[in-house]
């Protein structure tokens, strides 16, 4: 039996005299595609919701990996490495594909101004020696110190000025001739994660098959191409584990297979898990590893998918009898 990466124990949440879940308890064990399916209005939507953060339980208590996240907010469970998408997918649709995936990666020396300011590395010696080897800078500072020292047939007063107007001219080549190049020597912190950054997304478009998008707005996507740029925007977070709520939904069918496909690719190379919500049986049951069925509130059934479709309470809540 593989380990439990989400245990949710007896969880409940009411609102008002509606009792939405009723003392839910289920185990995700890691690296396994999990699907809970159900009727509306039997708690899906809530207990993810639940289990995200969006919703603080009125009893029970939720773990991830053995820690304890009973109503946690999102942005702590997102540190932990729970992240999640939604049905319709919320994305910064007037940017890129790419940029939807940078602008999610976590702990980006470029927001702290002390962090940006961070040096993480050294270029060569060579460069460091650039220009004291540099010709043509050196020439520079030559001629700023000739016009110094050039002071003929000026008067005194003239002369004291245009000394000191040259002086100055020569200081700022200097600068600008030996400084700069330094300056280039060191490796900022912020240059670095971008580098890493970019390449991570690089990667995480690759398995998602949205490397020949990359460089379009988000809004002139298909419905199937924005779900998975989404669940890129959650993987650049390095996290475990993945709510989906309906990720196939309103997907043609062909699109529904790949997006499913992806997400064994995903589970296989990354080592992710995914605990979603889905309707379209026709599509999921045939990539998911265990099930959940939930009714009123309540777990009536888990499983193998096989197995559990043949429930008859399975049959008589969910499937109609």
């Amino acid at each position: 039996m593989a380990p439990v990466i989400l245990s949710i124990r007896d969880v409940a949440k009411s609102f008002g005299s509606l009792r939405a879940l009723d003392g839910v308890s289920l185990d995700v064990e890691e690296r396994k595609v999990v699907i809970l399916i159900g009727p509306n209005g039997s708690g899906k939507t809530t207990l993810i919701n639940v289990i995200s953060g969006l919703y603080k339980p009125d009893a029970g208590k939720i773990l991830f990996q053995k820690k304890d996240a009973t109503g946690l907010p999102p942005f702590k469970l997102y540190d932990m490495g729970l992240a999640r998408t939604f049905q319709i997918p919320a994305l910064f649709w007037k940017l890129t594909v790419l940029e939807n995936l940078l602008v999610a990666q976590k702990g980006n020396p470029g927001e702290s101004f002390f962090k940006s300011l961070k040096i993480s590395g050294l270029r060569s010696w060579s460069d460091f020696f650039r220009p004291w080897r540099d010709t043509a800078s050196g020439w520079k500072m030559v001629r700023g110190r000739a016009q110094v020292t050039s002071q003929n047939r000026e008067s005194p007063r003239r002369k004291t000025i245009i000394r000191v107007k040259n002086s100055f001219k020569f200081f700022e080549s200097f600068v600008r001739v030996t400084v700069s190049p330094w300056r280039d020597f060191f490796t900022p912190a912020w240059q670095e994660n971008e580098m890493q950054t970019a390449a991570k997304a690089a990667r995480i478009l690759r398995l998602l098959g949205l490397s020949r998008v990359w460089d379009q707005p988000t809004y002139l996507l298909s419905g199937g191409q924005m779900k998975l740029v989404e669940i890129g925007r959650a993987l650049m977070s390095d996290a475990k584990l993945l709510l989906l709520d309906e990720p196939v939904s309103g997907v043609n069918p062909t699109l529904a297979h790949e997006i499913f496909s992806r997400l064994l690719t995903l589970r296989d190379e990354l080592g992710l898990t995914f605990f979603i919500v889905e309707h379209r049986l026709d599509v999921a049951l045939q990539y998911v590893d265990q099930m959940f069925v939930m009714a009123l509130g309540k777990v009536i059934a888990s499983g193998l998918p096989k197995e559990v479709v043949k429930d008859k309470r399975v049959i008589e809540a969910y499937l109609g009898g």
